[in-house]
């Protein structure tokens, strides 16, 4: 009984050391991506449809659509820094003409705070595009630190992203105009991932 005491206090000991350096843990679990209420609104008003390729997935009952990427990365418990890559794609397509954009292999920077993708209009090659910057409150984090229960985890409520000049391009290169202006919400993000135990 002494001897486990002893070992949970030095792993919990351990982590919170780690977890103060800034040291990357291999992670994976899911990104929802969620269209703000005004890129929403743009879009349909357009008519242009949101789809998601596998294994992405698209939630639609909530109040605007979600697109749920399965993702794995490597970051910091303090999310501070490290990075991302998510599985799968969001598609955007007018039914009037059948233009479309692509995107697919966000990427993540949690140091710089963007998030790049692939997009690719029509049916031209796909380019690398920063879609959006965002800012983290730490009161919307929830970790769980690693323990002899658990490998640990990170959890994020909603925060708003902010379109930049290169992601309102490419929208605006497929439609004529992006769902929202740069420097405004085009989605908001959330997610959980999961320490991976050292054995994977």
């Amino acid at each position: 009984m002494i001897a486990t005491v002893v070992s949970a206090a030095a792993v919990a000991a351990a982590a919170a050391v780690a977890v103060a350096a800034g040291a990357e843990f291999p992670v994976a679990g899911t990104v929802s991506w969620c269209l703000s209420p005004a890129a929403a609104q743009q879009l349909e008003t357009d008519g242009v449809v949101v789809s998601a390729g596998s294994p992405a997935v698209l939630d639609s009952s909530g109040p605007t659509p979600c697109v749920q990427w399965p993702m794995k990365g490597q970051i910091s418990l303090d999310v501070s820094s490290g990075s991302w890559t998510s599985q799968g794609s969001v598609s955007f397509t007018r039914a009037s003409d059948g233009r479309s954009l692509r995107l697919s292999q966000a990427h993540g920077d949690l140091a710089q705070r963007t998030m790049a993708v692939e997009a690719a209009v029509a049916e031209e090659a796909a380019e690398t595009v920063d879609l959006s910057t965002y800012a983290i409150d730490m009161q919307d984090i929830t970790v769980t630190m690693p323990s002899l229960s658990s490998p640990g985890s990170v959890e994020a409520k909603p925060f708003a992203t902010v379109l930049t000049e290169e992601g309102a391009a490419v929208f605006t290169k497929a439609f004529g105009a992006p769902p929202v202006p740069a420097g405004e919400s085009p989605a908001t993000v959330a997610g959980r991932v999961d320490v991976l135990p050292a054995f994977d």
